[in-house]
């Protein structure tokens, strides 16, 4: 009887198809409600053991940097809830909620949560039109990252510039930032790197094919600009890649530094990757970025997987004393020119014939 009646206090969500639930509730004002103990036991779980107290205390400096024009009543409230005070009769609205889901720690991690609270409440964020909810964040965490972190470590400016036309306005890049080497004064030296942020849907192998032309093509404008493309699950990923290079890179480039530095000779049409000439790639001295390689103990067998990752064309093979790779030179000629300033590319290939 009386789970019966618990069942009829609950709040009817506004999605009539989804079933009532005790994480959700209506104020007096009639407002919705979300139950901040109840919401974090619906968090995906992370490999580490993050105790409630870390990821509302983490998540809580995050929202501190939102735009107060925007979401000042929010901030306030997500503020005003200690991170040692939070139980079960802890409630912040839905609005509130969803801040915290949407631009807290691991909020790359949340779209389902997110969908269930807007489904069952009908509040949705308000965001800039043509940008998907994870772009923003994505954006003001790479602003806030140039602005501090990568300014501070490396020589010059960072400018940044979001929805970057390109191609006489076929396209759009989602982020431009621009390197000034010598400042902001010194307008004519920079590099160029245009960073696109990758959702579920580019996977998908037409996607895939159009993201392919569509670099081609902006690579044609821009020769020596550095494409880099970061993956919706892969933003901790690639921010740490940055931190560990003190400079922007993607996980194609750093993957290619591992495939250049394991290519033993050029024959013919063909780059040589032998027994020896991988484990080059897994020497930190001889590799900056050995670490991302996979197969430590299997160098073949880590450069293989770099290759397909890079969609570099290559085949088995093996002499009388050894095995190895045969690398298409003109696959790898396209995928280095996709990832890397058109100078850096012909450098590097240059360098590959004459060793």
């Amino acid at each position: 009887m009386s789970k019966a009646i618990h069942q009829r206090l609950l709040a009817t969500p506004v999605d009539s198809t989804l079933p009532r639930h005790g994480m959700f509730r209506k104020a007096e004002d009639e407002k919705w409600q979300v139950n901040l103990c109840m919401l974090f036991k619906n968090l995906p779980k992370s490999r580490g053991s993050i105790s409630r107290k870390y990821w509302y205390k983490t998540s809580q400096n995050m929202v501190q940097m939102l735009p107060e024009d925007m979401f000042q009543r929010e901030i306030d409230e997500v503020i005003a809830v200690l991170h040692d005070d939070i139980d079960p009769k802890t409630w912040i609205s839905a609005r509130s909620a969803l801040v915290l889901l949407t631009y807290g720690s691991r909020n790359s991690y949340h779209l389902e949560v997110i969908q269930w609270v807007e489904r069952y409440t009908g509040i949705k964020l308000p965001r800039q039109k043509g940008l998907s909810r994870r772009e923003i964040v994505f954006g003001r965490r790479l602003r806030t990252f140039l602005d501090g972190e990568l300014t501070e470590n490396t020589y010059g400016n960072y400018d940044l510039q979001p929805q970057y036309r390109m191609c006489n306005g076929k396209y759009y890049v989602d982020f431009a930032v621009r390197h000034y080497w010598n400042g902001n004064e010194d307008c004519a030296h920079y590099d160029l790197y245009l960073i696109e942020f990758d959702e579920e849907e580019h996977v998908l192998a037409p996607n895939r094919a159009a993201d392919l032309i569509r670099d081609t093509e902006i690579k044609k404008e821009a020769p020596n600009a550095t494409i880099i493309r970061v993956k919706h699950d892969e933003i901790d990923r690639w921010f740490e890649l940055v931190r560990d290079n003190n400079r922007l890179i993607g996980f194609e480039s750093a993957l290619l530094e591992g495939i250049i530095t394991a290519s033993h000779a050029v024959e013919g049409n063909e780059i040589i990757i032998n027994a020896a000439s991988a484990k080059k790639a897994y020497d930190s001295d001889e590799n900056l970025n050995a670490d991302r390689l996979t197969y430590e103990k299997q160098p073949l067998r880590g450069l293989k997987e770099a290759l397909k990752q890079c969609s570099i064309c290559f085949h088995d093979s093996r002499t009388r004393k050894q095995r190895q790779l045969k690398v298409s030179l003109e696959s790898f000629t396209t995928v280095l020119h996709r990832w890397l300033p058109g100078r850096a590319a012909e450098h590097i290939l240059r360098n590959l014939k004459s060793g």
